[in-house]
């Protein structure tokens, strides 16, 4: 009986030296093939999505991630369209802060598929920067890159489809 208790240890002794020379050969190879890992800069995305005459606007602004601490306030959107026109903001999603206005200033339509529509985009930065906007709705693509700054309110004119 003590005989096959020392067997067992002798065995048990021997595994954990098998365990112990396969964690080591795991933790060599993953550390031997791990590459690092470059990201890239990181982007804000401003993307408020509204609805005008039946159909929906998205109306995605990015910039370098590493300006957002220069926006003080928010991001904020005027989207303008015929003074007929059923226009709402459905949702306001940002990186930081977003705002979102709808003004009827434009003269009454009353076609089906054109509707003007103008969305102005602004903040308050205290520096420079590229901004880029662009507008997808019913008909996929409708305004792809527009460049504007941070400083300067960016103006987009485009018709889209509605109902």
């Amino acid at each position: 009986m003590v005989a096959e208790v020392f067997a067992e240890l002798a065995v048990g002794e021997h595994s954990m030296k098998r365990l112990a020379t396969t964690v080591f050969a795991l933790l060599a190879t993953l550390w031997l093939t791990s590459s690092s890992a470059y990201a890239g800069p990181q982007w804000c995305e401003e993307d408020p999505e509204f609805l005008v005459n039946g159909a929906i606007v998205d109306v995605t602004t990015t910039f370098a991630g590493s300006y957002a601490s220069t926006v003080s306030g928010s991001v904020n959107f005027n989207v303008q369209v015929p003074s007929n026109a059923l226009a709402v903001a459905l949702k306001l999603p940002g990186t930081i802060p977003v705002t979102a206005t709808i003004s009827r200033t434009l003269p009454a339509y009353y076609g089906l598929l054109s509707v003007p529509v103008v969305v102005t985009v602004s903040m308050n930065a205290s520096t420079s920067f590229t901004t880029t906007t662009r507008i997808t709705g019913l008909g996929g693509g409708i305004l792809n890159s527009a460049y504007g700054t941070s400083t300067t309110p960016q103006k987009l004119k485009f018709y889209m489809y509605g109902l």
